[in-house]
């Protein structure tokens, strides 16, 4: 596909796809608040033998080039468990990346939604990085900071670029941004509602068990597919992207930061807060070679990251909307803070909240938590 000296080309060797890699590393090199993501975590995200959530995916991946330079980049995606759910003939865009020219994103998209049309989709949403589960949405609000672990990276003209292309807001995600060391002593709804967990004899509240790893993050993960089973969306993590995400987050899980809640012995509740890796991997450029490795063991061993952010949370849906599944939200988010403060962590990202999620903004407000960013997925029907 071609418009004017902008030609599109699919992916379909390997000095393409190190090409697609390469591209947002050269677009936002030098960018103050861009952090380049570790280069072989990125490879291993659109491998299909290293990454699970592409299993039965149909995906191609787009270039643009204007003569020999790489200008842009996207991806169109066929997702048969999303149409599983919601038999709605969506496909999906993600990985969209460009030089500060909108001529560079119509044809990219316009490549996007004709393969997609040749596969009998008739809308089109996005942005996401292949799935719901991994990272979706273009920033749109909140340019003045760095973005944390697993949060994508934006600028502001890619919002006025996609609505110039009769995209139109479908959600709004937000990220919220808490300093775990202030607002204390919490406001008496937020002590009521811990002090409810502490007396009832039924509620049990455990960190995780380091023993049974891969059980516990099955647990979790059990609570939170039902959690969000009807939030706008929503995919299940399948068992062996349960167990590949376990193995993902096994080297930089902090027991202490992982948390049960189990109401008369059966798990109900969860949260989980991570390190911010991208406090330490800034000024890498995604590599560890030649001596990228010491720079990152010497910031997370011996400096130490002040940030976090909690990327799951859930609570089962029979106690949503009651008294006992808001107290055990809340008392879950204290106790991740009370044990990030001991480990002298100051700020953590809540993320992320989707705009109608109510009851989780409040409980996200009465720990102080401030609406720093916000994500926005489009949606669009395909000409």
């Amino acid at each position: 596909m071609q418009s004017t000296d902008i030609i599109i080309v699919p992916v379909t060797d390997k000095s393409g796809l190190k090409q697609f890699l390469d591209l947002p590393y050269n677009l936002y090199r030098g960018e103050p608040h861009w952090r380049a993501p570790l280069r072989f975590e990125r490879a291993h995200q659109i491998d299909p033998k290293k990454n699970p959530a592409l299993d039965g995916l149909e995906t191609q991946l787009f270039l643009a080039r204007k003569g020999n330079e790489v200008v842009g980049r996207i991806a169109a995606i066929k997702n048969p468990h999303h149409l599983a759910i919601y038999n709605d003939a969506t496909g999906h865009f993600g990985f969209l990346d460009t030089q500060n020219d909108s001529e560079i994103a119509k044809v990219l998209m316009a490549a996007a939604e004709a393969w997609l049309k040749e596969r009998g989709m008739t809308r089109i949403v996005g942005p996401l990085s292949f799935s719901i589960n991994e990272e979706v949405g273009v920033l749109v609000n909140g340019f003045d900071t760095p973005p944390v672990l697993m949060m994508p990276y934006g600028r502001p003209d890619y919002q006025t670029t996609i609505e110039g292309m009769g995209f139109t807001k479908a959600t709004d995600m937000y990220a919220y941004w808490t300093n775990m060391h202030v607002g204390y002593p919490r406001p008496k709804i937020v002590t009521t509602m811990t002090g409810y967990i502490e007396k009832d004899p039924d509620i049990t509240v455990r960190p995780m068990n380091k023993s049974k790893f891969l059980e516990e993050v099955q647990m979790a993960m059990s609570i939170f597919n039902d959690a969000w089973s009807h939030n706008w969306g929503f995919v299940p993590f399948s068992d062996v992207q349960i167990e590949h995400m376990a193995n993902e987050l096994k080297p930089i899980i902090i027991p202490d930061f992982f948390w049960v809640c189990e109401y008369k012995g059966e798990p109900a509740a969860f949260i989980l807060m991570v390190p911010n890796i991208n406090e330490a991997i800034e000024g890498l450029d995604g590599k560890l070679l030649p001596f990228g490795w010491a720079k990152l063991l010497y910031r997370l061993k011996v400096k130490g990251l002040k940030t976090a952010r909690i990327p799951l949370m859930g609570v089962r849906r029979e106690f949503q909307r009651k008294r006992t599944g808001l107290a055990m939200a809340a008392f879950l988010s204290e106790k991740v803070f009370e044990m990030g403060r001991k480990r002298g962590f100051t700020h953590v990202e809540m993320s992320w909240i989707l705009e109608d999620n109510k009851s989780m903004i409040r409980i996200i407000e009465q720990a102080m938590g401030v609406p720093y960013k916000t994500y926005r997925m489009y949606e669009k029907p395909i000409s």
